[in-house]
């Protein structure tokens, strides 16, 4: 190793601490904060012989919630996930509009996974961003895996009935159907939302919505659709690699679409779907309608043996934390890395940690939304304090 190659080495690695030493500061901060006021975060231990992924807390009540569970060997081999946690704070705002999902293997459960090469042990994982009321992220945190596992199910029905293949792979049909199951899962939720209002017609009521990103993660691939703003990053060998593409209005294509349908985007504090909504996809907002469209992107990611977690959070996040940041933050704390040098502020390596460290690390930096971090574990990080202590050595 040349000495220029050492040195720019050595910058990355006190550049990494420096953010370490920032965020566990603000971390600690946060915690002697909520003792002050009285308000301590919900958590659940692990689990070490949990088989079954338990759903996140309804957090409708309070402040914070912070859930997570182990549900696999620690070695990640042959399984869905190692663990999962999942965070969600009402931050600065004045109301919680967020929510999140944690389903258990949802395809086993209703028999959607019977014959399966994944043998039913798909996680689903979901976070939704709710916007003029909680009333819609609240609906898709009930019924969206439901109604997903409904229609993997009729789906795979359908090809058993007519045992179409038609030139194409066994692969290829599988992710035609995870896309055709995942447009039509969000297509009926959003009508559901919808119909929820009856005969209700106020203003209140056509300005609720939320955006939805969702994953399924199995052992062999995982599948991310996304509707909205929040947003899906998978870290693999140690890169970034983003699943999901936001849906800003002022994104070329999503203008194009817009202005087509005879809408208007609008740059008002930012741009704007008729100088109103600062996304361009979204579950309900039905008075911004056919502007304002449910259907989802989606994403089918081949696992390998370098993928080693998977962040799912909303834009209170994201608006603050870049790809890079968030994937560095979660790996030092997931690795033990964090623990080790910040005991007093960082409690331990698992998923929910490193959800709750990604959190603090968005109020540290002045994120002003609701916000909403799942982290799932796709295998066990091996500590790399030992190369860390040997190079500062030098």
């Amino acid at each position: 190793m040349s000495s220029e190659t050492a040195s720019h080495a050595r910058e990355q690695l006190l550049a990494g601490e420096r953010r370490l030493v920032t965020v566990a500061r603000s971390a600690r901060r946060r915690r002697l904060e909520l003792r002050r006021l009285g308000r301590t975060a919900s958590s659940v231990a692990e689990d070490e012989g949990a088989k079954r992924v338990r759903a996140a807390p309804d957090g409708e009540e309070e402040e914070e919630s912070l859930d997570s569970a182990r549900v696999a060997p620690e070695d990640g081999m042959g399984v869905a996930c190692v663990s999962h946690g999942a965070v969600s704070v009402i931050g600065r705002r004045r109301e919680m509009e967020d929510a999140v999902a944690v389903a258990p293997p949802f395809l086993a459960e209703t028999g959607a996974g019977e014959g399966d090469a994944e043998n039913g042990q798909e996680g689903f994982f979901a976070v939704y961003d709710g916007h003029g009321g909680s009333r819609v992220a609240e609906a898709c945190r009930e019924r969206m895996h439901v109604v997903l596992a409904e229609e993997v199910r009729r789906l795979r029905r359908r090809v058993d009935n007519n045992n179409w293949r038609n030139g194409t792979t066994e692969e290829d049909e599988d992710g035609a159907r995870w896309k055709e199951a995942m447009a039509a899962c969000f297509a009926r939720v959003d009508g559901e939302v919808g119909a929820d209002d009856g005969d209700n017609t106020e203003t209140n009521e056509q300005t609720v919505g939320s955006t939805a990103v969702v994953a399924v993660v199995g052992p062999r691939r995982i599948v991310v659709a996304n509707c909205g703003d929040s947003r899906a990053v998978l870290s693999r060998g140690g890169a970034p690699v983003p699943l999901s593409s936001d849906h800003k209005p002022d994104r070329p294509d999503e203008l194009e679409r817009v202005e087509a349908a005879g809408g208007r985007v609008i740059n008002w504090n930012g741009y704007r779907i008729l100088g109103v909504l600062a996304t361009s996809r979204s579950i309900g907002d039905y008075y911004l309608k056919p502007y304002v469209i449910a259907e989802p992107e989606v994403t089918i990611m081949d696992r390998t043996d370098k993928d080693e977690f998977l962040i799912l959070a909303s834009d209170g996040l994201w608006d603050v934390v870049s790809n890079d940041i968030a994937c560095k933050i979660a790996r030092n704390c997931l690795s033990g890395r964090a623990a080790s040098k910040y005991p007093e502020s960082v409690s331990g390596s698992t998923a929910a940690d490193a959800a709750a460290l990604l959190v603090e690390l968005a109020i540290s930096r002045g994120s002003k939304d609701n916000i909403s971090v799942v982290v799932v574990e796709l295998r066990r990080l091996k500590s790399r304090m030992g190369a860390v202590i040997k190079e500062n050595r030098r």
